[in-house]
């Protein structure tokens, strides 16, 4: 039972469910509508009828009576455990679904409103007498509702309950995360008890919601489906920012917020941080802009990571809440002695801006100022609080100030050690520089004359192109022997540029381009510089130096497979079970799932496995004292890697694990590409194998722009998700079919049903992978014969289904040539780690482990230096371990050395 009275839309936001319910009903054609535990509804009526929202629902008493079978519906649903349907009191057939959080219904999602015969003309007649409506006008109503196959009607329930179950899901993560808040205010006496517990309890409902989320996306299903399907997996990220946020607070509230000082250089810093909040602007008409006393020392000594997740929290609400205009991210110093600074940092933002009389609670754990006008924007409540109080440990302080409907400025102070006193920033002779703006952008130019004259470089501002020669002119012997530099933004550039560019071979122009933009240069006198415009780019651009940034590009490939791998998954969850053997299926492994620590040491002693991950919490016999025992009793088991599956993603949880025999952890809730990190690493090499991602010629080739026989490569895609390891399968698929057919053949002729169902099942498998649909269509029909028994269609198919399978031989032999790679990699530069760096940084602030593998794998493609490798190894394995402030310590101790 719930602990506190609470409504759907306190777990749920209502425009998601209305997206949901809207998309349902383009998909199956019915009526949809979502209520409150009571029947009341809190969306807008999808699809509904005359007959029922005109009419019937339309009066007083038909609305009583529809929120009656509503409710009655979602309660019979939640007793019989599966989808009903049912005939409400106007006649019509529905089916309700509720949504349950702890065993208590919250709300009910509403289907049908449809007729599975014919309406009844005296049923109509006498209903409409009873809700007192016109006869008539209700029978002519009535002839319009759609009628439709019991059987669709029936599937289209399951479907609906199905939802359901799904949103439930979603609806436990929250009022969960609701649930810790409580107890976070009830009891600050009991935070350590709670990072443990809270942390599990939410992230394995998580994993359930995110994992099946991410496994429905990979099937064949409709635009729609999809759409609130990825509306579903976003919410459960943004459930998890959630939890993060509330770990945070309560590891300072308890005292266990270390502050852990070293050298870091501040302008790194500032430029990551930039960097990853260009990320949240991507669909916003806002300028980030960074603006640095170029003064500012070079290297300063204090705790960079506290003080990089106390600017993107200043920043990201900067975005949260800015539409249109600007967000500045201002950097000044105040010297305070010869070894210590005040560090100054403000972000100015246009947006919303605060009242005045809620400026005293801004600062106040679990507020979000203004909720009524802020109730679609993500938050705890936590982010600010968190800020202050860890400047409070660092010995800072922060400050607001906020003009309502105009924009707000928070601006903190903190005192840091200086190690160099060098500038930061310089342009070098920036005596025989010239820098001419030509901007539309109004925050752009201001920004940049700023840049410029703290550079200490003459600024000349040009209104027009053809106004160029007027302007140099004009500025006379100040602008003679200089080199000039004409900086503008990428959307001011045209044909008029051009031509001054070819009629001054020796003028710079500098092009500010988008963010993701992938524009190179076009001439030797252009250089390219992405957003965000800043102190750093202007100077680096008027010294004659690269200026790159992060794309923000977070693709991601497999570059191996390992099909002879025996994997053991072990957890008490049978969802989580799914979800683990889900994930791991592109790897083709061999998986055997185990719901209990019994049942795990049975199945060791029957097959020997390569890797086990093993759940940390279970009943009766837990993860930690099932190793034991496999350690201590199998001693065959003993170099096998046993990898903990745990929601209690702590610090100190890896050292935990390893003093009780296991090798490593992976995170709760599970994503593929840990897995993945974790597999490379502890998996035996033999049991891997490598991809070969390229065309017939040995070029690297996209298979969506090819055509391979009548092979449906779009919809195989759509089944792998990822083109190399598509030609990884294609390859293994192709070295399969001599052994493959001749063994089908021999079970069939020597009568052996069971085994040659299996093999016909797995070609089905297979041949849908690489998009041998048709072949994948007669091996299921020969697999169903197979449990059928029948002997007669099999002996009558088989042939030629095994014609059609070799015939691939010479379909896919152009694209399947065994050729050893022996690629050389390319020595690694400054700007190519600097973008990596900024990439993993980016990743690590948002826990995103897929992009930090993804990094990991663009690095591998570099040689390293003897003390740069070292490095890289560390950094791989810190990346595998999910070790974020190793990741980061990592980095910064590598920038030194380039």
């Amino acid at each position: 039972m719930l602990d506190r009275e609470i409504y759907i839309t306190d777990l749920i936001d209502a425009a998601m469910l209305q997206k949901i319910q809207d998309s349902f009903t383009k998909v199956t054609g019915l009526a949809s509508l979502t209520t409150d535990a009571d029947g009341k509804p809190v969306t807008e009526g999808s699809g509904f009828t005359e007959y029922c929202m005109k009419y019937t629902r339309g009066c007083e008493k038909g609305r009583e009576r529809c929120e009656q079978c509503d409710k009655f519906g979602a309660e019979s649903t939640l007793r019989s455990g599966k989808s009903t349907t049912y005939q409400c009191h106007s006649g019509l057939v529905d089916f309700s679904a509720p949504i349950v959080v702890e065993g208590q219904l919250v709300g009910c999602f509403i289907g049908g409103q449809v007729l599975t015969e014919p309406p009844n003309e005296k049923l109509v007649r006498a209903v409409a007498a009873d809700l007192s409506i016109d006869g008539d006008e209700f029978w002519q109503a009535a002839l319009k509702v759609p009628v439709m196959d019991r059987k669709n009607v029936d599937a289209d329930a399951q479907y609906l309950f199905e939802l359901a179950s799904i949103l439930s899901d979603i609806a436990y993560g929250k009022y969960l995360a609701i649930q810790a808040k409580d107890e976070i205010e009830k009891a600050a006496n009991m935070k350590t008890d709670f990072l443990a517990n809270m942390s599990h309890e939410i992230r394995t409902p998580m994993n359930a919601v995110i994992g099946m989320a991410e496994m429905a996306l990979r099937e064949e299903i409709s635009p729609e489906a999809r759409e609130y399907i990825s509306q579903i997996k976003s919410s459960g990220a943004a459930l998890l920012n959630i939890i993060n946020d509330i770990l945070d607070f309560s590891k300072i509230e308890s005292g266990k917020m270390d502050i852990c000082e070293e050298e870091y250089e501040p302008l790194a810093l500032f430029n990551d941080v930039v960097n990853i909040v260009m990320t949240r602007l991507k669909d916003k008409n806002v300028e980030l802009l960074l603006a640095v006393n170029p003064r500012l020392p070079s290297v300063l000594y204090g705790d960079n990571l506290r003080i990089r997740q106390i600017l993107i929290n200043i920043a990201n609400n900067a975005v949260k809440f800015t539409e249109r205009g600007k967000v500045l991210l201002m950097v000044d110093f105040q010297k305070l002695d010869d070894e210590n600074i005040k560090l100054r940092i403000a972000v100015k933002d246009t947006g919303i801006g605060i009242k005045e009389k809620d400026l005293d609670v801004l600062f106040e754990s679990f507020q979000q100022v203004d909720s009524k006008r802020n109730r679609n924007v993500e938050g705890t409540g936590l982010g600010l609080a968190i800020t202050q109080r860890l400047l409070g440990l660092m010995g800072g302080d922060i400050k607001v100030s906020s003009i309502y409907e105009k924009g707000s400025t928070f601006e903190f102070q903190l005192p840091q050690k200086v190690i160099d006193w060098k500038h930061a920033i310089t342009v070098e002779e920036a005596d025989k520089k010239a820098a001419i703006g030509y901007w539309s952008n109004v925050a752009l130019a201001k920004q940049f004359y700023e840049d410029v004259a703290r550079l200490n470089v003459l600024s000349a501002a040009l209104p027009t192109v053809d106004r160029y020669e007027e302007v140099i002119s004009y500025y006379g012997d100040l602008m003679e022997g200089r080199q000039k530099y004409i900086f503008m933004d990428e959307s001011d550039y045209d044909d008029t540029v051009e031509e001054l560019l070819d009629l001054h071979p020796d003028l710079k122009c500098v092009l500010v381009t988008d963010f993701y933009s992938t524009r190179k240069s076009e001439k030797k006198n252009i250089i390219v510089a992405r957003k965000p415009l800043s102190t750093v780019l202007v100077a680096m651009a008027l010294s004659g130096k690269a200026v790159h940034s992060s794309s923000g590009n977070d693709a991601f490939e497999f570059d191996f497979i390992a099909p002879k791998a025996e994997v053991l998954i072990v957890d008490d969850n049978e969802v989580n079970l799914t979800v683990a053997e889900g994930l791991l299926k592109p790897l083709r492994m061999n998986i055997s799932t185990a719901n209990s620590g019994k049942k795990a040491l049975e199945l060791i002693k029957e097959k020997k496995f390569d890797i086990i991950f093993m759940d940390h919490m279970m009943p009766e016999l837990d993860g930690v004292e099932t190793t034991r025992i496999i350690r201590r009793l199998h001693p065959s088991y003993d170099k096998v890697p046993i990898i903990a599956l745990t929601a209690n993603a702590i610090s100190g949880v890896k050292e935990k694990f390893m003093a009780e025999g296991m090798n490593d952890y992976v995170a709760k809730p599970v994503e593929l590409r840990s897995l993945i990190q974790v597999i490379k690493q502890w998996l035996p090499e033999d049991k891997i194998v490598k991809g070969v991602f390229s065309g017939g010629d040995g070029t690297a080739e996209s298979v969506s722009q090819i055509e391979i026989g009548d092979l449906d490569v779009t919809t195989a895609l759509r089944y792998i998700g990822d083109e190399s390891l598509y030609w990884n399968i294609l390859r293994q698929y192709y070295r399969a079919i001599p052994a493959k057919s001749v063994k089908i053949k021999e079970l069939q002729n020597n009568g052996d049903i069971p085994a040659y169902t299996i093999e016909v099942h797995a070609l089905k498998s297979t041949s849908k992978q690489i998009g041998a649909m048709e072949l994948s269509d007669m091996a299921a029909k020969l697999e169903a014969a197979g449990d059928a028994n029948d002997t007669q269609y099999i002996d009558n198919h088989t042939d030629i289904m095994l014609q059609r399978y070799v015939e691939y031989i010479d379909v896919l032999k152009p694209y399947c040539k065994e050729e050893e790679s022996h690629e050389e990699r390319c020595a690694v530069d400054k700007n190519s780690l600097d973008k990596e760096f900024t990439t993993m940084l980016e990743a690590i602030e948002e826990l995103d482990i897929d992009k930090m593998e993804q990094v990991i794998l663009d690095m591998d493609s570099f040689e390293y230096p003897s003390e740069q490798k070292k490095l890289f190894v560390e950094l791989k394995n810190a990346v595998g371990n999910i070790d974020v402030d190793m990741c980061t310590e990592i980095i910064e101790k590598w920038k030194k050395l380039i």
